[in-house]
């Protein structure tokens, strides 16, 4: 992989050269100077008035150095960030997340204080305008969540024991990649209720990142150790296994955190799984 101190300065490089782009932040593992390993990756905001003309083309990542593949998110939907982002896998193999945001990115976190991102930490690699003096200095300690409302976490009930009164249909019809597919949607209302378990258990302490990570240092004992067992292999008989793995640890789970969080919990663990077992033994009627 490219050494990574040679291609931040190489997009430092790209920057200064850059009419339009005024400051070149970095985010990230790398800023944080924390569980930095030899393939962390390099988060990179380039920030000004002429950033915007960077989003969707390729030619300007080539000034940078050879790229091997990238990609562009408008991020135009409510729920996905303010700005475009490219994110490119040089030619050696180090991806570089680029971030293009007008100077208001900044401005607004000077009057309002910095977002979740930053304040995990951020170094200034470049500042023509000095729009960057006015940024709070960054805290490393973990964003504040609160913990989810009885509509959200009934809400993750019902889809979740949906989805898994769906799963054995596809299994027993040998219909095998909509069943693995349906397996990933349980396993991501799974994590999420992890997530509020880890809340509750912590008293909002816990910092439980995104998509997963580090799911090995926040998610608790007993249920940490039983996560590998709601995966499963291409094979029905897998695929069987894991959902009743996946329920069984679910319901656990779910359980407490509404004992915790004084939230309601949907007794449906038993019912589902009896009607896995008719419809795997092709009991569905016709």
């Amino acid at each position: 992989m490219e050494n990574p101190e040679l291609l931040l300065k190489r997009i430092v490089d790209f920057a200064a050269a850059r009419d339009g782009i005024q400051a070149v932040v970095q985010t990230g593992s790398r800023a944080r100077g924390r569980r930095v390993d030899a393939y962390s990756d390099l988060d990179i905001e380039l920030i000004g008035p002429g950033a915007a003309e960077l989003a969707g083309r390729d030619d300007w990542l080539q000034e940078i150095g050879p790229v091997l593949v990238a990609i562009h998110l408008a991020n135009e939907d409510e729920d996905e960030p303010d700005w475009p982002t490219c994110l490119a896998v040089f030619a050696e193999g180090r991806k570089a997340d680029f971030t293009l945001a007008g100077p208001e990115r900044l401005e607004r976190m000077a009057a309002d204080g910095l977002d979740d991102l930053y304040r995990r930490g951020y170094l200034v690699h470049l500042d023509e305008t000095g729009i960057t003096r006015s940024l709070a200095p960054s805290d490393p300690r973990p964003p504040e969540r609160s913990a989810p409302g009885a509509e959200e976490f009934e809400a993750n009930q019902r889809e979740f024991w949906f989805e898994a009164t769906q799963i054995p249909v596809y299994i027993a019809r040998r219909d095998l990649w909509p069943a693995a597919s349906r397996l990933v949607e349980a396993e991501e209302l799974l994590l999420e209720m992890l997530e509020w378990n880890a809340f509750a258990r912590s008293g909002g302490a816990a910092d439980t990142w995104h998509k997963g990570h580090r799911i090995d240092e926040w998610a608790a004992e007993p249920y940490r150790s039983e996560i590998p067992s709601a995966f499963a292999g291409y094979d029905p008989d897998d695929q069987l296994r894991a959902l009743r793995s996946i329920a069984g640890l679910y319901a656990r789970v779910a359980a407490e955190t509404g004992g915790l969080l004084s939230l309601p919990v949907l007794d449906l663990r038993d019912r589902v799984l009896r009607h896995i077992d008719r419809v795997v033994a092709g009991e569905a009627g016709r």
